[in-house]
């Protein structure tokens, strides 16, 4: 039996505070709005994946161990756009030679883990060959 297939993926996030939450996706971080679902919003990130925000009345609690992390070509950019709208970054820009990338990381409003990363393999994608 073979694998059915993937189209999209959406990662969800959760907040007590939706309207907060969207507009910092909207305004701050400038994602395309998609999908009003009441509780739910979704924001498109590429033409595939997408992230959510939720303010659900039985939504996980607690932000530890998740982080979102954004691939882009350019790490250095994104963090002077955001830092021109008062987001404050935790570390980075800075090169980790441990995971062969380029990274900076800055907290959402709701304390998830935001981290704008590009990779020093430029096929990093692709797939192992060995």
């Amino acid at each position: 039996m073979s694998r059915p297939p993937i189209s999209h993926s959406i990662v969800f996030t959760y907040t007590s505070d939706l309207e907060r939450g969207s507009r910092f996706l909207r305004e701050v971080m400038e994602l395309d709005f998609v999908v009003d679902q009441g509780a739910c919003h979704i924001y498109r990130l590429t033409p595939m994946s997408y992230i959510g925000i939720c303010n659900l009345p039985d939504r996980p609690q607690g932000t530890a161990g998740v982080t979102l992390t954004i691939v882009s070509p350019d790490v250095d950019g994104w963090r002077d756009f955001l830092e021109a709208k008062g987001v404050n970054y935790v570390s980075g820009p800075e090169h980790s030679e441990e995971f062969g990338v380029y990274s900076s990381l800055f907290h959402s409003p709701d304390g998830y883990r935001v981290e704008i990363q590009s990779f020093d393999d430029p096929d990093w994608d692709k797939g192992s060959t060995g």
